[in-house]
């Protein structure tokens, strides 16, 4: 009787709080926290209450959060009973000690073999363990004495962990049924949607599940991922809300921290940067000296010296708690413990700092590892690893020898299977691959200031993401892999082989795998939905694993298994290439003779500029691996064309068809081949226009593959646009972005490319209506920053000036932020400024944009000239001019001469300034300032005939067919 009621009265107290919360809207992010405070507080009160039940308020404490408090409680009691000892498992649990939560669940159900928290907490532990079916027969036996609403939920979360989607709905929806009130039961219900990949079923039991018990942090992470899974920017803050609320009732959570700490923020590198950062990372660098050489006790004294020289500064802090992390030779729980507590006060001071985050989620996974079942045999395994490539595996993998010992070099070969195979295929091209450490992130170990201001495809920040398909992938991700996790380290070096080493022809039948597998519902999860890049990186990986343990989300649990049933097309393609690679590895190189002709002409195209000779010993060399390589025969056609070889050029395009006709992208070249004659003044515009439109057109007919299909597209509005045709490379561009396939992120981005391409054309024309599509592209992509130039251009066209400045400005503090400021938003700024009448801001701009006006694209120089001319700096603005090229490219030139006319205007040359805004109005018709320039100039001449008919030509232009 004493257990019955010991449970009954645990959840009159937890329903007691849940009634009280019905009121909370889920997206009622503000009042659930001060609710949630408010019921602490009352925790707290009744605890020191002798009439409340102690045990009952231990157990909300530490659902809530409130684990000092419950665990002061729990050790008052000198002589624990039985429901003492399981909320000091709990505890424990919560804390990631699973081998002292066992012994006391052991003790317990030795005791009392039918104790249902016992069993419970039993079936956890076999879950974290990853012993599923023990996990799963647990519960089944103890269903067949004794219903339990908690028990049959923990199958169905078992079964869920197992992929058996169906019968983990069915029991959700069974005790739905039974307890319309089971916030878990629809929490249940909204994971079988996520990982069944139905994720737009999710929101609604999910919504149901916080309404009922708003304090679940599990739900509270779920519903702030499903939001984010809305790929809206706009709404970063409100999953943001939602993580808080989880972290607050588990400061633990590893979902949570894991996903804030790897891209999925509202934050930026604005909000982690100080001024002295790289001052400090400086002086931080002494420590990992003594790292590689393992003198760890050294290495954090550093640490601690730096941090007393700049006490505001979390960097130290950070670099201290990754060295714990894989300070492989001092006491386990001690190094873990010390890092835990140093990544946790580093957010009590720094609230949501990214690496913090993930650097806490690694710890937590490190805690847990050692319980999994495999961990001593694949420990084992680790110990006596061989590494047959030792000086490949070195060039590839350079920066391993800064983790101590060989432990981290076992991790990763024994991540890689076949794939070693492409180690001399990357060395040849100095492709090398990191392991960043924790302190590390990826602009760092990259050196590519780039990724701490860009995006992905789907709004997760750069400046936080632990891997990347150029190169990288951290070391937590290398621990984590070791023992079955997601294999991060092949996924992303999968995406490095693909796009250095694989063949025209692999890469493309890659894409039409992911075409079909789109086609037919054949994906294994919504991530290799994305693009081919990621179809190819998740399912690589599966051909080799068949197990994966405690997926971190929906697409960490891929087996050989679920690529065999799900997408056996891409199984076979794999088995293909896998056999070639083990082919390779066993001595018969010749399998892989094309993919060396790739890595030749990889290594010519990087060669060109520095050196045209030896770009073409690349390709000939190139040749020698595959005679028949096309894509090396388009770039000996490409070389020529700039070596002005027309004729030359245009042999290699004949070989070409000759190899085979139909292949599309020879026509793009003979469209290149047709542009450069132009630009050297051996064709006619008319004729290069004819010849360039009917080869795109044909290698747009021929071509079947989407992606290079979305750049044909972009080759053809670009020849129209360039040319003065303004009008039809709107209208190919709108056509694109309404008829374009959309069935990858690639192309998805191509169609917004498109639309923001003609958006921006029509601006030009003077149509304001075009602004709010750009400006609804910015709230969707707000570090796309090409865009913001687009969007800015446009207000200025527009005349909204103040909202031009503000756009730069917003984009300008993110860039800035990491030391990356740009220019050319700076010109805009102050063009901005200028045309508003705030001279004074405009001119404080102009000492910067002279000095490093060479950094300016040409177009750029350009505007700055007509910027000086406006504040009647006329010396300044002729000797930059006159540093700009003319090129015979119409659009171009059209604005180079309107400018020159401007020019010309203010030194008192008006004759040659009219004939310069005639010649500008012929290249471009649509420039409508060179029309307004003329016409001030017959004005003022007297010349109101001709000016007059100016208008009405201007009048019938601004209507776009």
């Amino acid at each position: 009787m004493k257990k019955s009621f010991f449970y009954t009265l645990s959840l009159v107290c937890i329903c007691s709080f849940s009634i009280h919360a019905q009121t909370i809207a889920p997206d009622d992010t503000a009042l659930t926290l001060k609710e949630l405070v408010k019921v602490k507080q009352q925790l707290k009160k009744n605890l020191t209450d002798p009439k409340q039940n102690k045990i009952a308020i231990i157990q909300r404490m530490l659902e809530l959060g409130s684990w000092n408090e419950a665990l002061n409680a729990i050790s008052s009691y000198k002589n624990p009973t039985q429901p003492i000892e399981l909320l000091s498992a709990d505890y424990l649990m919560l804390n990631n000690d699973f081998k002292g939560a066992e012994k006391i669940v052991n003790k317990v159900l030795k005791q009392d073999s039918k104790n249902e928290k016992a069993i419970s907490l039993l079936v956890a532990l076999k879950v974290q363990a990853w012993l599923l079916p023990e996990a799963a027969t647990i519960c089944e036996q103890f269903l067949k004495t004794k219903g339990s609403e908690k028990i049959e939920l923990m199958l169905g979360r078992v079964m869920l962990l197992q992929k058996k989607y169906e019968e983990s709905l069915k029991i959700a929806k069974k005790v739905i049924a039974t307890n319309p009130k089971s916030s878990d039961a629809y929490l249940l219900e909204a994971d079988v949607y996520f990982w069944d990949q139905h994720p737009e079923l999710a929101e609604a039991p999910l919504i149901k599940s916080l309404e009922i018990n708003p304090y679940n942090a599990d739900a509270r992470f779920s519903y702030g991922y499903a939001i984010w899974r809305r790929i809206d920017a706009t709404q970063l803050n409100a999953m943001a809300a939602q993580w808080e609320i989880a972290l607050a009732i588990n400061p633990l959570h590893f979902q949570t921290n894991w996903h804030w700490g790897n891209g999925h923020t509202n934050l930026t590198y604005a909000d982690y940067a100080e001024k002295n950062d790289e001052e400090v990372r400086k002086a931080l660098s002494k420590a990992d000296d003594f790292v590689k050489a393992n003198k760890i006790n050294e290495a954090i004294a550093i640490t601690r010296s730096v941090e007393k020289q700049y006490p505001n500064s979390v960097l130290p802090l950070m670099h201290r708690g990754s060295i714990y992390y894989i300070a492989y030779s001092l006491n386990q729980k001690d190094r873990l413990d010390s890092a835990e507590h140093i990544f946790r006060s580093i957010l009590a001071r720094k609230a949501h700092y990214g690496p913090a985050h993930n650097g806490l989620a690694a710890i937590i996974k490190a805690k847990r590892i050692p319980y999994l079942s495999v961990y001593d045999s694949i420990s084992n395994q680790l110990n006596t690893t061989k590494i047959t490539d030792p000086v490949n595996f070195a060039r590839v993998f350079p920066d391993v020898n800064y983790y101590p010992g060989n432990q981290v070099k076992a991790m990763i070969w024994n991540q890689l299977f076949t794939a070693v195979v492409y180690f001399p295929f990357l060395s040849k091209q100095n492709n090398a691959f990191q392991i960043p450490a924790l302190h590390n992130d990826l602009a760092i170990a990259m050196n590519s200031p780039s990724f701490r201001f860009n995006t992905t495809f789907d709004n997760r920040q750069w400046m936080d993401i632990r891997g990347v398909g150029s190169g990288a992938a951290a070391i937590e991700y290398v621990e984590k892999g070791a023992y079955l996790e997601r294999n991060v380290v092949l996924h992303e070096y999968v995406h490095l082989f693909h796009g250095r080493v694989l063949t025209d022809a692999e890469n493309r039948k890659i894409r039409s795998l992911y075409y079909n597998a789109m086609n037919e519902k054949r994906t294994l999860d919504y991530y290799s939905q994305n693009n081919e890049s990621e179809y190819f990186a998740q399912t690589y990986p599966a051909y080799f694993e068949p197990i994966k343990v405690h997926p971190n989300d929906f697409k960490s649990m891929n087996t050989t298994n679920d690529l065999k049933t799900k997408d056996p097309n891409m199984y076979m393609f794999l088995d293909q290439l896998v056999k070639k690679e083990r082919a390779y590895l066993a001595g018969d190189h010749k399998v892989m003779a094309s993919n060396w002709a790739q890595v030749y002409l990889n290594l010519s195209n990087r060669a060109r500029q520095s050196s045209a000779d030896l770009a073409v010993k690349y390709l000939d060399t190139a040749l020698t691996y595959d005679k028949n390589y096309l894509p090396v025969y388009l770039a000996y056609s490409q070389l020529n064309i700039e070596a002005n070889k027309m004729d030359i050029a245009e042999e290699w395009l004949k070989k070409a068809q000759e190899v085979s006709s139909k292949y599309a992208p020879i026509y793009v070249s003979y469209a290149n081949l047709y542009a450069a004659k132009f630009s050297k003044y051996l064709i006619s515009q008319q004729d290069a226009v004819v010849a360039q439109e009917k080869y795109l057109k044909q290698s747009q007919q021929l071509e079947d593959d989407y992606q290079e299909g979305a750049k044909v597209n972009s080759l053809l509005r670009e020849l129209y646009r360039k040319n003065g045709m303004i009008a039809k490379a709107i209208a190919v561009a709108e056509d694109y972005g309404k008829n374009g396939p959309s069935v990858s992120t690639y192309l998805r981005d191509r169609k917004d490319d498109a639309v923001a391409y003609a958006a921006t054309l029509i601006a030009a024309l003077g149509y304001n209506e075009s602004v709010a599509t750009l400006k609804y592209l910015i709230g969707q992509k707000p570090q796309n920053f090409e865009y913001r130039n687009m969007y800015a251009d446009a207000l200025i066209e527009n005349n909204q000036f103040n909202d031009a400045i503000e756009t730069m400005n917003e984009a300008q503090r993110i860039l800035a932020a990491s030391g990356n400021a740009r220019l050319d938003y700076t010109l805009r700024i102050a063009e901005a400024n200028a045309l508003s009448g705030n001279t004074t801001s405009a001119v404080d701009l102009i000492p910067e944009l002279i000095k490093g006006n060479a950094k300016l694209k040409d177009n750029d120089r350009l505007r700055l000239v007509r910027l000086l001319l406006n504040n009647n700096e006329l010396k300044s603005a002729r000797n930059i001019f006159n540093q700009i090229k003319s090129l015979n490219e119409p659009f171009y030139l059209a604005d180079y001469d309107y400018t020159n006319g401007l020019l010309n205007d203010k030194e008192g040359n008006k004759t040659q300034a009219v004939s310069l805004y005639k010649s500008a109005i012929v290249a471009n018709p649509y420039l409508f300032k060179a029309y307004n320039s003329l016409i001030n100039s017959y004005t003022a001449s007297g010349q109101l005939k001709e000016a007059n008919e100016l208008k009405a030509t201007i009048s019938t232009l601004k209507i776009i067919p």
